[in-house]
């Protein structure tokens, strides 16, 4: 991921918001093997540092597709607009208490870094979080189900392939992301050899209750 001009960017825009250094290690597998779970008091604030490299990942792979086998590209901006906009959706999706929310000054400048408008019921009262569960356009397993999304492309079909994927849980949490490639061949290719990868790595975790959703193309 060093080698990647865009890449790098958006990984600094993380740092500079949650005001936590150095968290992009060279390498997929060791970002995420070094990427700490809970670093903050606030459970809201421990969520969306846990979402934050899958969802990041996930637009990096669509930019890729996006110019390797559509030849077109957006900016930085826009990127990371989708990355804004993926975790404020995910975050909209679990009903929050105010307990959950930052209480330390840092923690509370870390929050406004990110402006992400989420409503905080009153004790006794989750109703609001409930109306805006409703709205949000992406929903979560059921508790100790696990999700797979996966998509596969190839430019020219056939052509050069790729194909990506996370296994999330009933939070929305990432717990697993993974990319690759099987060089030239089709879109259903890739796309079966995503969901191959998914298994094999569902079954090496003990992820057996699973819920498969093709991503939708970019």
């Amino acid at each position: 991921m060093q080698t990647c001009q865009l890449g790098r960017k958006l990984w600094e825009k993380v740092s500079f918001r949650c005001q936590r250094e150095g968290r992009e290690l060279g390498d997929i597998q060791g970002t995420l093997r070094n990427w700490p779970q809970e670093p903050y008091q606030s459970k809201v604030l421990n969520t969306l540092w846990q979402i934050t490299p899958g969802l990041l990942m996930w637009n990096i792979w669509k930019e890729r597709n996006r110019r390797i086998f559509k030849n077109q590209s957006i900016t930085l901006e826009q990127v990371w607009k989708g990355i804004h906009q993926n975790i404020s959706e995910t975050l909209s999706i679990k009903s929050w208490s105010k307990e959950d929310f930052p209480t330390q000054r840092q923690e509370q400048t870390i929050w406004n870094n990110w402006q992400i408008k989420l409503q905080t019921p009153t004790l006794g009262n989750d109703n609001s979080s409930r109306h805006q569960t409703d709205k949000a356009s992406w929903r979560p397993p059921p508790f100790n189900v696990f999700q797979l999304n996966f998509d596969g492309a190839s430019r020219g079909n056939p052509g050069q392939t790729g194909f990506g994927g996370a296994i999330r849980d009933h939070q929305g949490k990432a717990l697993i992301t993974f990319l690759g490639s099987i060089g030239w061949n089709t879109n259903n290719a890739a796309e079966l050899e995503g969901l191959w990868r998914w298994l094999t790595l569902a079954q090496e975790h003990k992820y057996f209750d699973v819920f498969l959703s093709i991503l939708a193309p970019v």
